[in-house]
């Protein structure tokens, strides 16, 4: 018996080792959390800023990202959570507010963790009467009911799983939840029934229980009036309980993840392995957690989970009267799913040998056998590839989310206003000021772009006035200069070059070329490419900046967003790239989609506008040699650059200098490349024009 704990407790030191290694440890954990957390800041500033839907808009990120539950090899869905304020769900009267959609919570006839949403008037306590629209009916005692489909609206690209719809292409399950500030009344026993000193403490109770709880869109699989009823959704508190558990716990979640998808192909979800894990944490000591013993705490959550699977009956944490497994396997389904797992608690785990995900195997009986293989991944690498990809996410979601504010300030007008910009600055700062670090990073990190675009728009006003550029333009300019490696001084360069400060401009230029190591800095640009990050898994990268993972150095460093002028900073554009903000033909106008806004934009890399810029101010100062460096630069740039985001800008780029140095040739040849590079949405067409016209 002893020798068997002992081989036990060597088995599980060797598997917390190779955990550790692809990733699963406090630190890349701490990370994918911090990095979930400002996502979700990000987001909800977005709207917050650009006031969608009066502002009522809270974003979440739930799952395994953001707890940090995963790895490279599971591939994990980002869970996003979409939260109306708007509505108030109710689960007493008093607790009703005049001015909103007041729904109460209806449990007759309504499985456990279900409910129905009975709608009331939203000027004095009452229920209403009355069918506003289709979205509503009666029920058989005429009570008006939401129907759950009234938030199923699928975006282009996007599949329904259920309450959420999940992109085609990326993980990413979006679903519309509706809060209700009050705990569950079904869920109240859980708040008592732990014994003292247990985990979850009190503490955790109390804040789990003040957050109160969402209504998603979906209704039980069983029911008969499915598109009646809501699931209550206890996203939060499962959020901050997964928290809160040591690094074993977490371990064993992530293994028990790779035995469901490698062993019973992702029949028993990664959900109920995590109500499992809850359950057992809470009732057994928290001594038992620790890494010499994570493969007995892994064999003791098989068990609970095949006894749960033999019984059918899988209760949610919260609210236990909830049978995660109601309606969804049938008998032979379970009987398989009790075998296997059976068959794993036998051998001892040993058939985590047989796992291929994140060459857990391998890794194994490499330490098992004392090997050495250079088959897989280093830890290092392991652990840069999820900085990498991590950072990715987050800087191209943050150059979307600019983007999005600057277009939501047309209101359909395409006349973006000096003062509305003002004003979402104002709006970006304040957030800052609600004292989360997540929210105060978040406002950090999108103040830059957006000081450095209402610079550009108010030098853009100075210059078709035939004005000085003003002080105060130059001021909101240096404010976004740090925004990145790049295009806050490229901008800058920009009014500087366009107001006829050509020197100040070379200068600045020279800055931007010392700044801009091309081993270390990556073009980032919203709406590009998400294939971008093969490319960015093999940059090099400032491994210091990657360790320490401070956001503001990791801009200044490794970042360099796409350089964006609307049409309001048109007369802070050199000609050569203002024709892309007349990209488009009237038929592809009419046909392209919601988010291919910022075609009527000039938008290029920060790399080749660089050199561009460096080859029209050198020519402005007369010095030919620097010219030809530059252009020579642009040339090596659009050839050997794997990273580039706007290629095809690029190359119209490079025709217009071409067709300064009058070799016409030359600059077809680049309109043609751009045009094979991308066919539509290309302003080459009207370049060659152009082109065949001197030709002529």
């Amino acid at each position: 018996m002893d020798r068997l704990a002992d081989e036990l407790r060597v088995f599980s030191l060797r598997l917390s080792r190779v955990l550790d290694d692809i990733g699963v440890n406090e630190r890349t954990v701490m990370i994918r959390r911090r990095t979930g957390l400002l996502l979700e800041s990000l987001y909800t500033l977005e709207h917050y800023v650009i006031r969608k839907f009066n502002g009522d808009i809270t974003v979440f990120k739930f799952g395994s990202q953001t707890e940090g539950t995963t790895t490279l090899g599971l591939n994990s869905d980002t869970d996003t959570l979409i939260c109306y304020s708007r509505y108030n769900i109710i689960q007493d009267w008093w607790q009703w507010e005049q001015g909103k959609i007041n729904l109460l919570m209806l449990r007759d006839n309504a499985a456990p963790g279900y409910c129905r949403l009975q709608l009331l008037r939203s000027d004095i306590p009452e229920a209403r009467e009355d069918l506003p629209d289709y979205s509503f009916e009666y029920d058989d005692e005429g009570r008006v009911l939401m129907k759950n489909t009234l938030l199923h609206v699928l975006q282009p690209g996007k599949i329904r799983h259920g309450p959420s719809s999940s992109s085609a292409e990326l993980n990413d399950d979006r679903v519309i939840g509706l809060p209700c500030k009050s705990w569950p009344t079904e869920a109240l026993p859980w708040v008592t029934r732990t014994i003292a000193g247990q985990w979850p403490g009190r503490n955790l109770k109390c804040f789990s229980v003040n957050s109160g709880c969402f209504v998603v869109s979906t209704g039980h699989c069983l029911s008969e009036t499915e598109r009646l009823e809501w699931r209550i959704s206890t996203s939060i508190a499962e959020r901050c309980l997964m928290f809160n558990m040591n690094i074993t716990q977490i371990r064993c979640y992530v293994v028990l993840k790779m035995i469901m998808k490698t062993f019973l192909n992702g029949t028993v979800t990664s959900y109920q392995c995590k109500t499992v894990l809850m359950h057992l944490v809470e009732i057994t000591n928290s001594e038992l957690w620790r890494e010499e013993n994570l493969i007995f705490c892994i064999i003791m959550s098989l068990r609970l989970l095949q006894l749960r699977v033999f019984i059918n009956n899988c209760p949610h944490y919260f609210v236990p009267e909830n049978n995660l497994l109601d309606g969804r396997l049938n008998l032979e389904a379970r009987q398989n799913i009790v075998f296997m797992i059976g068959n794993i608690i036998d051998s001892k785990c040993i058939a985590i040998l047989g796992i291929n995900i994140d060459d857990i195997g391998d890794r194994l009986n490499a330490t098992l056998f004392h090997r050495i293989s250079h088959y897989f991944m280093s830890p290092k690498d392991v652990r840069l590839n999820i900085y990498r990809g991590l950072q990715y996410d987050l800087y191209q979601d943050t150059h979307i989310i600019f983007q999005e504010i600057v277009n939501g300030l047309d209101n359909y007008t395409h006349i973006i206003n000096c003062n509305d910009m003002k004003d979402n600055i104002r709006r970006v700062l304040t957030f800052r000021a609600n004292g989360r670090c997540s929210e105060l990073a978040a406002a950090e990190i999108l103040a830059p772009i957006l000081c450095t675009t209402l610079g550009t728009m108010l030098a853009s006003a100075d210059i078709s006035g035939g004005r000085c550029i003003s002080a105060e333009s130059l001021q909101w300019l240096s404010l976004g200069t740090d925004s990145d490696v790049a295009s806050g001084r490229l901008k800058l360069a920009s009014v500087l070059f366009c107001s006829g400060d050509i020197h100040r401009a070379s200068v600045t230029l020279h800055e931007v070329e010392q700044r801009y190591d091309t081993r270390v800095t990556l073009p980032i640009c919203g709406y590009a490419s998400k294939d971008m990050f093969v490319y960015f898994s093999n940059l090099r990268f400032s491994d210091n900046c990657l360790l320490c993972y401070d956001y503001k150095t990791t801009l200044n460093i490794n970042v360099a967003f796409g350089v964006v002028f609307t049409r309001e900073e048109k007369h802070c554009v050199p000609n050569g790239l203002k024709y892309e903000m007349f990209r488009c033909t009237e038929e592809e106008r009419q046909t392209r989609d919601r988010k291919d806004y910022w075609v009527d934009w000039a938008v290029v890399d920060s790399l080749p506008y660089l050199y561009y810029l460096q080859y029209m101010t050198y020519r402005k100062l007369d010095n030919r040699a620097g010219q030809q460096r530059a252009l020579g630069r642009l040339i090596h740039t659009i050839d050997t650059e794997p990273y580039l985001q706007h290629r095809e800008t690029a190359l119209n780029l490079l025709g217009q200098c071409m067709e300064i140095e009058d070799r016409l040739m030359d600059a077809l040849t680049c309109y043609r490349r751009s045009l094979n590079w991308k066919s539509t949405h290309n302003v080459a067409r009207w370049h060659i024009v152009h082109l065949l016209y001197r030709f002529l």
